[in-house]
């Protein structure tokens, strides 16, 4: 016992000298932007002392973007367990020429730069009718997990091409968190092959489970502010709130055992009084039922996203006060599923796709999942020339082994600079040039159990 205590005073010593200082709060990590060309976001910085910011850069893919900026000095709360605070607030403009596309977000500041990786996703439009991917409990770094991140490039893979606008992972996310650990998880392992969450082209959210905390220095109930200070520090912030189109989507932690969300829920109550009902509200959490009666008083959910529950998704969806809105992804760490909706943005519903609980398999094969080079994924992109843009022609080959359709699928073409280019089939949702390359992005309507190919070459 007196071993424990001395470990849990050596934590809270080592949080008093870490200071939240020269930091990008939001968007960071567990947290994307969303905004539209020609329009707004904000970035929250906790700038040292003395340091100004004097430019904001969005660097993406293949290009890089020039922005204006607002800057307010202040002191503001941005998680109201450990009551952090940053101290400046950033109006960015997103230029309305900008391509949509994932950036990497750089306050050029009088001390050097700081880096929110893939926090913005610019977009042209809402779209009127969207997919929402979900996967939760990887339980990255955990002993035994060793192809955990192998299992999620897969699906980062597969989401690419799905086309989804938002992806969600509702927790248990890695053990023992380092810098390299972090890096694996949302910028990739070279030596592996591996994507991280970075790489997602959708906005990206992540939310806390109850292995989420540093469990080796603190006990599983109490110290909240403490575990509160570690999620901030390694994943950013552990409630949120923000819109798409007319939708509405709530993050908030129910992981943490004994811990009682009522600060978080009530600020979903007075940003919802704010921002209007839309038509569609989603929740994201981690576990089923905890907490959720607060929650459904004042958000009227029509879709909640939790996991947590490692087996149990052919279950779904499971009620809510008699409402069956609780939809449960089996665990990335045990199976090999990711939990699939459509919406419709005009009227506010959605359904399950695939099938009736949402959940999609997604290789052929998930009995296989120690065995990554055995993976026969149902959902592949492959190329006839190396799409680096080094090649002026250039044929996309989908594979769909899903019995479902997906609409709005995507490939990009990465081409020549400074030509323009025609394709074989689809729509081009857009085409620019970036900084050495020529990028088309192509959308299309993939039938079940289909092969597709598009052709892609320089205009005549």
């Amino acid at each position: 016992m007196k071993k424990k205590y001395t470990a849990i005073f050596l934590f809270l010593f080592s949080f008093a000298n870490i200071g939240w200082c020269g930091k990008i709060i939001y968007p960071w990590r567990a947290t994307t932007a969303i905004v539209k060309a020609g329009e707004s976001f904000e970035v929250w910085f906790n700038a040292d002392t003395g340091q100004t910011v004097n430019s904001v850069t969005l660097h993406g893919p293949y290009n890089t973007v020039a922005t204006t900026k607002k800057i307010e000095r202040g002191s503001w709360v941005y998680d109201v367990t450990s009551q952090n605070r940053y101290n400046t607030r950033i109006t960015v403009t997103v230029p309305s020429k900008a391509p949509a596309d994932r950036y990497d977000i750089i306050l050029n500041t009088s001390n050097g730069q700081d880096t929110s990786l893939a926090g913005l996703k610019v977009i042209k439009k809402y779209k009127p009718h969207y997919y929402i991917l979900h996967f939760s409990d990887a339980h990255a770094f955990q002993k035994g997990t060793e192809t955990v991140l192998q299992r999620l490039s897969t699906i980062i893979e597969m989401a690419n091409i799905i086309n989804p606008e938002l992806v969600f992972n509702t927790g248990d996310n890695l053990y023992r968190p380092t810098d390299d650990r972090m890096n694996q998880l949302f910028i990739g392992n070279n030596q592996l092959g591996t994507k991280g969450l970075n790489k997602l082209n959708a906005a990206t959210f992540t939310v806390a489970g109850n292995h989420d905390i540093d469990f080796d220095n603190l006990p599983e109930e109490g110290f909240y502010k403490e575990k509160a200070d570690w999620w901030n520090k390694w994943w950013g912030l552990q409630a949120y709130n923000f819109s798409y189109g007319k939708g509405r989507f709530m993050a908030f932690n129910n992981g943490w055992h004994g811990f009682k969300p009522v600060q978080q829920i009530t600020a979903i109550d007075s940003w919802l009084q704010k921002e209007g009902a839309g038509n569609l509200r989603v929740g994201a959490a981690h576990i089923r039922n905890k907490e959720m009666n607060g929650f459904d008083s004042v958000a009227n959910p029509g879709l909640i996203l939790i996991g947590h529950n490692h087996h149990i998704a052919s279950q779904n969806p499971s009620p809510l006060n008699n409402k069956p809105i609780q939809y449960i992804v089996n665990s990335v760490r045990d199976n090999m599923e990711f939990n699939l909706f459509k919406v419709d943005a005009k009227t506010g519903s959605y359904k399950a796709v695939g099938s009736t609980t949402a959940q999609v398999v997604y290789v052929e094969n998930p009995t296989e999942k120690e065995s990554p080079d055995l993976y026969k994924p149902r959902l592949t992109a492959t190329y006839s020339n190396a799409n680096d843009g080094t090649n002026a022609t250039n044929t996309a080959t989908i594979t769909n082994k899903f019995d479902f359709p997906i609409e709005s699928a995507k490939v990009r073409f990465i081409l020549p600079f400074g030509k323009k280019y025609t394709i074989s089939k689809g729509h081009i949702e857009q085409s620019f040039d970036g900084t050495s390359v020529h990028v088309v992005d192509v959308t299309f309507h993939l039938e079940p159990n289909s092969t597709t190919l598009i052709e892609i070459a320089p205009s005549r």
